[in-house]
């Protein structure tokens, strides 16, 4: 069934927890919505509308509306993350938006849009290390989805290759990987790992450079073990909104 802006509503009443060893200013929880816009420049303009409400600007919750580019597994063109610090800031969120007449608004303009969401899902950071700049430097972001079968082996294999890459010129600026909880829309998909860049030229070049070092030829035989590839894709940030 066609998943429309008129169902787009957050679960506010879930508690988790996260690895508490991250960088003060990650995040605890992430809410990730893919969706397909007909009309790009319509999608953003209500949403940076509904983010300009009163209600919500008063809240300054850390936002990224993003694009979807060199996505071919689903007809995902842009993306909106919301990031919350804690349990109680995903629930006002959740609450504002589901009940305010600027949720009302725009889920309606969005759906007069034509505006479809792809994927909705509750993620956590489960590693975390930023090397250099920040939100506001870093927009654009490679992510690879992997149905991890045994993460007690693949997450240290991981983190070890990730490491073992840093000193490189064509190295990423940060990197992580997030664990999903909620919506992984029967894909398997359990785990996100995500790089950033300040350009598109610079993630273009750390491809290059990771597939053919020794260190990926290595790790990728021995991650293979423990988990499937699924999709990858990048995200381009149009505007971030209050940035940590």
């Amino acid at each position: 069934m066609k998943k429309t802006f008129l169902f787009f509503t957050l679960i506010y009443s879930f508690g988790i927890s996260a690895n508490d060893h991250l960088p003060e200013n990650y995040s605890m929880y992430q809410t990730n919505f893919l969706f397909n816009c007909p009309e790009p420049e319509q999608c953003f303009a209500a949403f940076d509308k509904y983010m300009s409400a009163p209600e919500v600007a008063a809240e300054k919750f850390e936002v990224d509306f993003f694009a979807v580019q060199q996505n071919g597994w689903d007809d995902s063109t842009h993306g909106i993350s919301w990031y919350f610090l804690d349990e109680d800031q995903y629930a006002k969120s959740g609450l504002i938006y589901t009940t305010s007449e600027a949720g009302r608004d725009f889920r309606k303009t969005m759906n007069d849009i034509g505006a479809e969401i792809i994927s909705d899902t509750l993620t956590v950071h489960t590693v975390g290390v930023t090397l250099a700049g920040d939100a506001t430097t870093n927009r654009v972001t490679l992510r690879w989805s992997h149905e991890v079968t045994d993460p007690a082996k693949f997450l240290p294999l991981w983190t070890k290759f990730a490491k073992s890459i840093e000193g490189y010129d064509w190295s990423a600026n940060a990197y992580g990987l997030q664990s999903h909880y909620l919506g992984n829309n029967g894909n398997g998909i359990s785990h996100e790992i995500w790089a950033s860049f300040n350009s598109s030229q610079d993630a273009l070049k750390f491809l290059s450079g990771m597939y053919g070092s020794a260190e990926f030829a290595k790790f990728s035989p021995q991650a293979n073990k423990y988990s499937k590839f699924k999709r990858s894709y990048m995200e381009v940030s149009l505007k971030q909104y209050n940035p940590d």
